[in-house]
This record gives C-alpha cells, structure tokens and sequence, in this order.
C-alpha cells in the first residue's frame, strides 16, 4: 500500500472557473430552471440583495447574505407538490426563497493562497 500526500493551492483549483454569480432570492423559479440549465455546476448559489450600492462587503457581510444552494432536486420536489401540480403557471412564478432550504454554511471564503493536505492512500 503506498500513501502519497498531496498538497494543493486554493487558487489552483479553481482556475478557469467561471465568477461566482449572484442568482437572487427574489427570481422565479423558471428563471432558476434556466439558470441551472446554463450553470456548469450541479446548482446555483442563491443570495439576498445587496442593502447598499456602493459599499464594500467585507466576507461576513457576504455570508449573511447568502442564503444556499438550489439544485434541480429542489426545484422538481417543490414543482411535484398538489398545488403546484395545479396551478402550474402560477407555481412557475413563485420566487425562488419559498423553494430553497436557507444554509448558509455551504459558502466558505479562503484565501487562494492556502494550502490543502490531503494522504491518499493506494
């Protein structure tokens, strides 16, 4: 059995990923479908709007303001409910916070400089 550490930089890991885009609480669920359609990822991050333009979030700022992660499983599981099920237009239209479960400890912030040890084991 050989064991092999691996270090790996933040950064690099996440070269080449897109921006982390704010998909606001506030939009439909149609408009989440289609972004998950568009998204590379299995969901897309939800958020509460900025209080202020102009201001510098600091990351406790940005965490409370995070409210998770909306993935496909969310959307069919609320879109399959009996009120839904009939009223389908209106259940499209419904903002996407009476969907998602809050948890906003999905969103970590590290500085790209940090290194991460990982032992494999073979």
């Amino acid at each position: 059995m050989a064991s092999v550490l691996i270090y790996h930089v933040v950064g690099d890991l996440t070269v080449g990923k897109p921006e982390l885009v704010e998909f606001l609480e506030t939009e439909t669920v149609e408009s989440a479908i289609q972004a998950i359609g568009e998204s590379t990822e299995g969901g897309i991050p939800v958020w509460r709007r900025k209080p202020q333009k102009g201001i510098n979030e600091n990351s406790e700022m940005r965490l409370q303001r995070f409210v998770g992660i909306l993935n496909p499983l969310d959307i069919v599981s609320f879109l399959a409910k009996d009120c839904c099920l009939q009223d389908q237009e209106k259940a499209m239209k419904t903002p996407v916070s009476e969907v998602i479960v809050p948890n906003n400890s999905l969103l970590k912030e590290v500085d790209p400089a940090t290194r991460e040890r990982k032992l494999l084991v073979m």
